[in-house]
């Protein structure tokens, strides 16, 4: 499946992160799916930057404890499609805004190796709804237009899952 606008963000895969049957764990799949949307829409504090830490290619509004935006899941999805052992060299996973709402968007991942640069034959598949909301009350915050912009640079077509 081609997706031309899609971030692929490198993710350590941990020895901890692996099961009684040397795979990775269920909850260690969420933890990757995690590194990798923050590595792509979350930036860090400017003193961290300052230290080397890289910027997002996608920033989304907010970050930080003290920050009047947050953000938070409201739905995640995971199918497998095969059992991913340790990897030193870790994993890819290549994601993509697949629906872009007002206060919402839905985020499709692939889960690869950097053997499968073509994505033919992911470890996982899965979609996650992340919505902006105000820190201090929990409403949804629609996303502006600025941040729409840079944020439709990075949609595509979203996944289908089993029934």
């Amino acid at each position: 499946m081609d997706h031309p606008h899609h971030l692929d963000i490198d993710v350590p895969v941990r020895w901890t992160d692996l099961d009684a049957y040397g795979h990775v764990n269920n909850a260690a799949m969420v933890r990757l799916l995690e590194e990798a949307r923050i590595g792509a829409f979350w930036t860090a504090p400017e003193e961290q930057l300052a230290l080397g830490a890289t910027a997002p290619a996608a920033a989304l509004p907010g970050g930080g404890t003290d920050s009047p935006i947050s953000t938070v899941i409201a739905s995640q999805r995971i199918e497998y499609a095969r059992s991913m052992g340790h990897r030193r060299d870790g994993a890819v996973v290549r994601l993509w805004i697949s629906r872009l709402g007002g206060a919402s968007l839905s985020v499709d991942y692939l889960v690869l190796t950097r053997d499968d640069p073509a994505g033919e034959a992911p470890y996982a598949r899965a979609r996650t709804v992340v919505v902006m909301v105000e820190a201090a009350t929990g409403a949804p915050v629609r996303l502006d237009a600025e941040t729409r912009e840079i944020l439709g640079r990075f949609t595509g077509e979203g996944l289908s899952f089993r029934d």
